[in-house]
């Protein structure tokens, strides 16, 4: 593809492939990429083919962005690569191999599961913004890249603060600060779940504003003492992916089923969903949800695949949209050694 120059030297946007001028991923995509101990206590990373019900492994000692680098998967399949030790990142395509540079990040860490997203795909003429909510404190990092957007500021951190919380423990409750943990774009901001009844919005003027968004929650099954939710943009509309959870103090956790809902922006209303067609929702712990093409990718349509719910992080929870059918899988099994646990990784054009 050609270069394509920003309005400002020190953030040059090009596309770039990497060793080679196309390296073939080992596996279908959407795959889950799970980081673990090889036989002699090495770190490795395994990729794991999904397609069709079947669970195929394939290490990936030959893509240096999945092996030696730190990583988070956009909704939209681009993945932000960070050297910790140079500080370099830039985005990357599993399915093009295409590289987009970005300025370094220059901090001593950023939690390896916390959320990343775009506001737009990378090839728009307007530019986009790209943000990380940190999951280990109330951060998130952004950076702004071509367009006229704070042209030049490179990565920026900005602390923000949406209030607390109470969680059961087993000496009783203690509070917990609000985080931003799933992000989707929509419309050039960035939305996420505040509360049971708010949602957060993120956006960019001059510095990011967060403000709320009051919606009545959606109906829980008797008996939910938690729950997991995402906001997922989908054909420009934005949808609510649900789990349902029971939490007893000693950490055991059932999974009492699942809903999608789509946003009705006029009457702040989550009106219940039966059909996405021949799509998928890929969701993952506490900081990733997007999704995918079905059939194409040996998916169930109409179905939401959940990696890591309850205090399980290693199970594959399919929830049938309509119909109510649900399966749980551990595609994990067949990984020798410990590992964390794993992300999705999708085709950055659905």
């Amino acid at each position: 593809m050609t270069t394509t120059n920003t309005c400002y030297s020190c953030l040059l946007l090009q596309m770039e492939s990497s060793s080679s001028s196309h390296q073939e991923f080992p596996v279908p995509l959407p795959c889950l990429v799970v980081d673990h101990d090889g036989a002699g206590g090495e770190p490795c990373t395994t990729l794991l083919d999904i397609s069709k019900g079947e669970y195929q492994y394939q290490t990936c000692a030959n893509i240096d962005v999945l092996q030696n680098r730190q990583r988070w998967v956009t909704p939209q399949g681009w993945v932000l690569s960070w050297d910790p030790s140079t500080f370099s990142t830039f985005l990357w395509s599993p399915q093009t191999s295409e590289k987009i540079a970005l300025p370094s990040l220059t901090t001593r860490r950023v939690h390896k599961d916390s959320a990343c997203c775009l506001s737009d795909k990378p090839t728009s003429n307007t530019g986009f913004t790209v943000v990380v909510a940190d999951q280990d404190d109330t951060v998130i990092w952004y950076c702004h890249v071509g367009g006229t957007a704070a042209a030049g500021s490179g990565w920026v951190r900005h602390e923000y603060h949406l209030g607390i919380y109470r969680i059961a423990v087993l000496s009783g409750s203690m509070p917990v600060d609000r985080m931003i943990t799933w992000m989707a774009a929509y419309q050039g901001k960035f939305y996420f779940i505040k509360s049971g009844a708010e949602l957060g919005v993120l956006e960019f003027s001059l510095k990011p504003v967060i403000t709320s968004l009051a919606v009545p929650s959606v109906n829980r099954p008797t008996g939910t003492t938690d729950w997991a939710a995402s906001c997922v943009e989908l054909d420009g509309e934005l949808y609510l992916v649900a789990a349902f959870l029971y939490s007893n103090t000693g950490y055991d956790t059932s999974v009492l089923g699942g809903g999608v809902y789509r946003l009705d922006f006029e009457a702040r209303r989550w009106r219940t969903v039966q059909s996405i067609g021949d799509r998928a929702f890929v969701m993952g712990w506490k900081h990733f949800g997007g999704w995918c093409a079905a059939t194409i990718s040996g998916l169930r349509p109409n179905c939401v695949y959940w990696m890591g719910l309850g205090y399980n992080m290693n199970l594959l929870h399919v929830f049938g949209i309509s119909g109510g059918t649900y399966e749980v899988h551990n595609p994990c099994k067949g990984i020798a050694g410990r590992y964390c646990n794993a992300v999705w990784m999708l085709p950055t054009d659905p």
